[in-house]
């Protein structure tokens, strides 16, 4: 009975290695050749799985049964080994004569066995069952035996010509596919002298699990390399963009939010608004004074200076708050939350620090502000635009204020 339980073994180990194949086959659609490697895995089951059948059969001397087995059992033994060399071959996407000598020859011997296991019915050349079930192997079976342990041997050796003229072609995989089939090769020759062992069906698993632990595997670690590469390529893309965004949304001189950065908040907002969503809130407008003067008396280096200086002016009273900058020497800021609630001394501070700026020849930066009313205000611009009207009257008396101390002090 031991025969019959390597071959249920065979079967099971089968199943279980190759369960990704059959209940799970997402795994595999990136695979090379993946119908082939299935219908080669299918037909080594079923060979094991008759082997086993054989065993069964042997164990309690039930001739007719045993005779429809072994005829099964040489058909799926051939049939297992074309399956095994069309995967190779198409796994390696070899396409070289000898690789379609060896396809050729491994499709005949698969015919031959068809034609002899009919001739077999009335002239027994492959095996016999005498009248007490036992089991009597024929000539033709010896030489059909023989035929496949060459072609094993042809196949290790296109293998090995392939692995030393094409640089591309995995090493790995190439030892791989030639120990497996040495190894069949090996327990075929020694079922030639012990047919009452079931060395072919160790012969198809000690071969499925060599490709199993050293192709499938590779392959998952290659679609797993593959996956990574993507996420990294995504993740660059992901960065490339947000330093575009980056780009798009700062001002370049400054380093505040840009214009368009600004239109964007803006618009948000102004949906908030339509929805009669929108939160406390006010516009503060604010003017660069006299950068004209500075760009045409001391160059526009220093009027690019002037500016930055006016921006960090802004940035360092209203931290808490996005400023923009929206024009050559204009900026805006948004007031929520915390600055909105201190928006009266926040601008009141920033008032006297320009003012007493304009008595030191420093950055002077004029001022106004508005606050979101709901009744009257539709958009934010309505708001932007009362806050810019009080900032051009404090961009007059910031000058009305200049000009008196110039007066005082002449």
């Amino acid at each position: 009975m031991y025969y019959a339980i390597i071959g249920i073994m065979a079967v099971v180990i089968h199943l279980v290695i190759n369960r990704d194949l059959f209940w799970h086959r997402s795994t595999y659609t990136v695979m090379p050749a993946r119908r082939e490697y299935r219908d080669y895995i299918v037909s080594a089951i079923i060979f094991c799985a008759v082997d086993a059948l054989w065993g069964i059969m042997y164990e309690y001397q039930l001739a007719i049964p045993l005779y429809a087995a072994s005829a099964i059992f040489f058909l799926a033994m051939m049939t297992g080994f074309v399956l095994w060399t069309r995967f190779v071959t198409e796994y390696m996407e070899e396409r070289s004569l000898f690789s379609r000598v060896v396809s050729f020859l491994g499709a005949a011997m698969l015919l031959s066995v068809v034609i002899m296991l009919i001739i077999n019915f009335f002239n027994p050349i492959l095996f016999w069952i005498d009248g007490d079930a036992g089991y009597h192997p024929g000539t033709a079976r010896y030489s059909t035996l023989l035929m496949q342990v060459l072609l094993f041997a042809l196949a290790a050796v296109n293998t090995f010509v392939t692995k030393q003229k094409d640089a591309v072609a995995s090493k790995r995989l190439c030892h791989t596919i030639e120990l497996s089939t040495l190894g069949f090769a090996v327990l075929i020759s020694v079922q030639f002298y012990h047919p009452m062992l079931p060395l072919y069906s160790m012969g198809f698993l000690f071969s499925s699990c060599l490709l199993h632990s050293l192709v499938v595997e590779d392959e998952k670690e290659e679609q797993h390399r593959e996956l990574e590469e993507m996420l990294r390529r995504e993740q660059e893309q992901s960065a490339e963009l947000g330093s575009a965004k980056k780009k798009i949304y700062t001002d370049p001189l400054t380093g505040v939010g840009s214009k368009q950065a600004y239109l964007e908040d803006a618009e948000r907002i102004n949906q908030l608004i339509r929805r009669n969503q929108a939160e406390d809130m006010a516009v503060a407008v604010f003017d660069v004074n006299d950068l004209k003067t500075v760009n045409d008396t001391m160059g526009h280096d220093t009027g690019d200076i002037y500016i930055y200086t006016a921006s960090m002016l802004i940035s360092e009273f209203f931290e808490h708050s996005p400023v923009y900058r929206i024009g050559g020497d204009e900026f805006a800021v948004i007031l929520m939350g915390e600055d909105y609630k201190n928006r009266e001394g926040l601008l009141l501070s920033f008032d006297c620090q320009s003012e007493e700026n304009q008595r030191a020849g420093r950055v002077v930066v004029a001022s106004g502000m508005a606050e979101y009313i709901r009744e009257i205000d539709h958009n934010i611009r309505d708001i932007f635009e009362r806050a810019d009207k009080n900032m051009y009257a404090r961009k007059s008396e910031l000058k009305r204020m200049h000009w008196q101390e110039q007066s005082v002090n002449e």
